[in-house]
């Protein structure tokens, strides 16, 4: 059996397509030989390109002449990441992540497998509830191309395929030897980034082999690194922090003064250049400048290596098998780390000190505010992730139809280290807010540096051990099934087994609490899924036909999940229609149902205990005005259902002339019982809730309640805990439209010229927490902007070749509480709508083949060196750090140089 490449130029694919590589079957049929083909979207192969559902292939060559050098950075630019994204930087639990976030509907809700099958997801989960799938696993030397289909596709792959699937499709038919450098050098210094890839393919007895190697190293971008973000804002009207080395001696034991604020000398003695003595304050007079260290870009050291191999096992059957293995070091930037907690001192015996007051018969209270430089090195965190993706499989001929075996298995293990942490147990031991004791060395007097002992006894660091994991069998039928009028009805039938796994722990310090500030969770857990699925490819009326061709395809999946959840099994239909009144021009419609299972980590996430207080009357016999203390309890909840969604999609294919070409889509997307957390207000406000009856302790609470107490001799109930979480009850919708054009122009001796501009418009994303709730538009209400393009320009000429990208993102508006001051001149807050403006970056690079002495390309990424839109004046957000939107697509590199080369074996 007989295997070729398809690169499927143009994005008129169908809708239901099996998620693996794209190829060419080769079927001997009397004297004639009919190309079949694989796309994103159904198992079924099928004779032409054109399908019911909108699917976009970015080549390898793409990729190339986009300016871009990573498989994240060309989707998150991309016209369908229409939403809020991971972007590498998010927050130290996932540091050196990304997502794309297909149709806004979340980046959890956007299936990607490689080589059509499933990966493990990061193994901790961002904002501490979702999980999602990094982008940037998978090195853009190894991608023949990627696949996008943007819209529902449960009914062929189950899970996840909510907002639509990216299907990232690996080097499989490859000769020779190249070895690609790149380098990247921003204009404002910082961020520089190398890349070296080395990929090798040949042929042997046992097939064709393809191996990549492939590192790339990234420098970090502080917010020191650039004028927006290192000084005070746009007006300069922010402040530096005040959180620098003060102590409050409430009851002025030891100070003449309640607050003991540390002076010129100290401040330049404890935090050199970072600090900033501003004379003119009343108090705060030493402040520290936090956006020195922030950091903006994540540095990252990166290794891959991929093998991807194929051959014949005989005539009719053959195998393919894939390894791959990373091993990826970030580290994100911060800014020093500080604390400030209250500590108790017993009166009756002056030197204890405790954090609860009553620990002591009387006591005296003191709040401690410092910056801890005395560590002396930034509090830089460290992220450790390694990668392995395996898959296996066999397709062969089984009687008139086609069979494919396969198995995948994949895990990534992630460790995190953050650094400059106190421990509050130890600094009970050595604080002593008497001044008479800032010579002595057994104590720590905080308006003193810390001695190297002293450090050594108070540091500690906040430490994260995850991993995730999947393993997963499938089989897949395929072919003709019989003979209708217009041509064959072809049919795939497959079944699928996998497990998938995933455990974020902590160190005892963080879960404790004993590290001052700083907080966290850990969880662990699993489940097995089953699924069946069958699809039909229906030809209605040939092509020869009067009303022109009309295909239909069904498809229908039921997944089964066997964990502590409440999902048991969902069923997800589909239907397609292709509609040809034309040979030029093709319609379609797809529409069906979709899901999403739970978060593993937003079942099994483990208990976080704080303190809380509400004035909530609970019980009508408690005191008006006195409020009830209670313990706050958040963790996973079992109880957790599945999302479900629907989709509709309606577009048209026109080629209207040999050289161009047309694709309109209008889509909508919803989405019922998304997960929303609960917030103890809501919880409290709900009677249903009160698990009084049944349990006595929120630690033994199944899911989300509160439990009342009523102590001895209280004539009253109140509130002992209440246990946080989430709940299926979020609505969620988006829809739009997409355009595509595609120009392409013989220039004759002038060369070759293609433009292809692309378009979405948001005409609608809602988002309601909650039944009643308000609902939310936030094209309107959130700075989401609604319009999204790009362009690319591409012409050569012999050995030389120009192409310019084009990205652009709309204006966003939205709704803020804004000061403002009334009639009398008194400070009010007031609804005020505003608008960021939009946004575009110009990527243009040139190329020329020397022939023996290799490529060489040299190019220009954010060619007018644009920077993040500016909150309008008045904005509260215009002068916060840092100062712009962020996760939203824009970027503070800014104009950035790179040169590129590329030798041939």
């Amino acid at each position: 059996m007989k295997h070729q490449t398809s690169y499927l130029a143009l994005a008129l694919t169908s809708a239901f397509a099996l998620p693996a590589q794209a190829q060419v079957a080769a079927t001997n049929k009397a004297a004639a030989t009919t190309e079949r083909i694989e796309v994103t979207g159904s198992r079924i192969k099928r004779t032409d390109l054109a399908g019911a559902s909108p699917v976009t292939v970015i080549s390898a060559e793409d990729i190339a002449l986009s300016g871009f050098a990573n498989v994240e950075e060309i989707l998150q630019a991309g016209i369908g990441n229409a939403g809020r994204s991971v972007e590498g930087n998010e927050s130290s639990w996932t540091q050196g992540a990304n997502t794309i976030n297909l149709r806004g509907m979340g980046e959890n809700r956007t299936l990607v497998l490689v080589n059509g099958k499933r990966v493990p997801q990061f193994p901790t989960a961002t904002g501490g509830t979702t999980n999602f799938v990094d982008t940037s696993t998978f090195p853009s030397s190894a991608v023949e191309r990627i696949e996008i289909l943007t819209g529902g596709a449960s009914a062929i792959y189950g899970s996840d395929a909510v907002g639509g699937v990216v299907n990232i499709i690996l080097k499989k038919d490859y000769q020779g030897t190249r070895l690609n450098l790149r380098h990247e050098n921003p204009q404002h210094g910082g961020r520089d980034k190398s890349k070296l890839a080395l990929t090798t393919g040949f042929d042997s007895k046992f097939g064709q082999t393809v191996l990549v190697v492939d590192y790339s190293k990234d420098e970090m971008l502080r917010g020191g690194d650039r004028t927006l973000t290192s000084g005070l804002g746009p007006d300069n009207t922010d402040t530096y922090s005040t959180t620098t080395a003060y102590i409050r001696d409430r009851s002025k034991v030891f100070h003449k003064d309640e607050y003991v604020m540390a002076n010129q000398q100290q401040c330049q003695q404890l935090f050199g250049d970072y600090g900033v003595w501003l004379e003119n304050e009343s108090r705060y007079k030493c402040r520290y400048n936090t956006n020195r260290d922030e950091g903006m870009q994540t540095a990252k050291d990166d290794w891959n290596l991929i093998l991807n191999q194929h051959g014949e096992l005989n005539d009719q059957w053959a195998f393919n098998a894939l390894l791959q293995y990373g091993d990826k070091t970030t580290d994100r930037g911060n800014a020093q780390k500080s604390i400030s907690p209250t500590i108790f001192m017993d009166r009756n015996n002056p030197g204890r000190y405790s954090y609860n007051a009553a620990d002591f018969a009387a006591s005296r209270e003191f709040r401690l505010y410092r910056r801890l430089d005395d560590y002396g090195q930034q509090r830089d965190y460290t992220g450790k992730q390694k990668n392995l993706t395996s898959s296996l499989g066999v397709t062969g001929q089984l009687g008139d139809y086609e069979l494919e075996l396969s198995w995948a298995y994949g895990k990534s293990d992630y460790t995190r280290q953050g650094r400059n942490q106190m421990k509050a147990d130890q600094l009970l031991k050595l604080i002593s807010f008497n001044p008479a004791d800032a010579t002595n060395p057994a104590k720590w007097y905080p308006m003193n540096p810390l001695t190297a002992a002293q450090r050594d006894q108070l540091y500690g660091e906040t430490l994260t051990d995850a991993g995730s994991g999947l393993n997963q069998y499938s089989a897949v039928l395929t072919g003709d099934w019989f003979d209708l009028p217009a041509g064959p009805v072809q049919f795939a039938a497959s079944a699928e087994w996998a497990k998938e796994w995933y455990f974020d722990f902590k160190d005892a310090d963080t879960l404790s609490g004993n590290l001052l500030g700083q907080g966290g969770t850990q969880g662990e857990g699993g489940r097995k899924r089953y699924a069946a699925a069958g699809e039909l490819a229906l030809p209605i009326f040939g092509a020869d036909a009067a009303t022109g061709q009309l295909d239909a395809s069904l498809a229908l999946r039921y997944d089964r999940y066997d964990d502590k959840s409440d999902v048991g099994g969902a069923t997800t239909p589909q239907l397609g229609l292709t509609w040809r009144p034309h040979s030029d021009i093709l319609l379609r419609l797809s529409a069906g149902r979709s899901f999403r299972a739970p978060d593993l980590h937003r079942m099994y996430a483990g208990l976080s205990r704080s303190f809380a207080e509400t004035t909530l009357k609970l019980d009508p016999n408690h005191p008006v005005g006195l409020s009830d203390s209670y313990e706050s309890i958040s963790a996973g909840n079992i109880a957790l259902t599945e999302e479900k969604g629907h989709f509709v999609n309606l577009g048209l294919v026109a080629n209207l002339t040999d050289d161009t070409s047309l694709t309109l889509d209008l889509w909508r997307i919803s989405l019922d019982g998304a997960v929303y957390s609960e917030s103890a207000s809501r919880i409290l406000a709900n009677p249903s809730y009160n698990q009084t009856a049944g349990f006595k302790s929120c630690n033994d609470l199944p899911g989300i309640g509160y439990i009342m107490q009523q102590p001895s001799g209280q004539t009253y109930q109140d509130l002992l805990c209440v246990r946080r979480g989430t709940i299926n009850s979020a609505y969620e919708a988006s829809q739009g439209i997409d355009v595509e054009l595609s120009f392409q122009q013989d220039l004759a001796g002038f060369g070759k010229l293609k433009l292809t501009p692309k378009a979405s418009y948001l005409l609608k994303k809602e988002y309601q927490a909650y039944a009643g709730g308000e609902r939310v538009e936030e094209t309107r209400d959130n700075y989401l902007p609604a319009w999204k393009a790009e362009m690319s320009a591409r012409w050569s000429l012999q050995d030389l070749s120009v192409n310019l990208s084009w990205y652009y993102l709309g204006t966003a508006e939205g709704w803020n509480n804004w000061v403002q001051k009334d009639a009398a001149g008194k400070e009010v807050q007031t609804q005020v709508w505003s608008k960021l403006a939009a946004y575009q970056r110009v990527n243009l690079n040139a190329s020329y083949d020397f022939d023996q002495y290799g490529e060489v390309t040299l190019g220009i990424n954010n060619l007018a060196d644009q920077m993040p839109p500016l909150y309008p004046v008045g904005h509260p957000n215009r002068n916060v750090y840092p100062y712009f939107e962020e996760d939203a697509g824009y970027n503070t590199v800014g104009r950035v140089f790179y040169l590129g080369y590329e030798y041939k074996f």
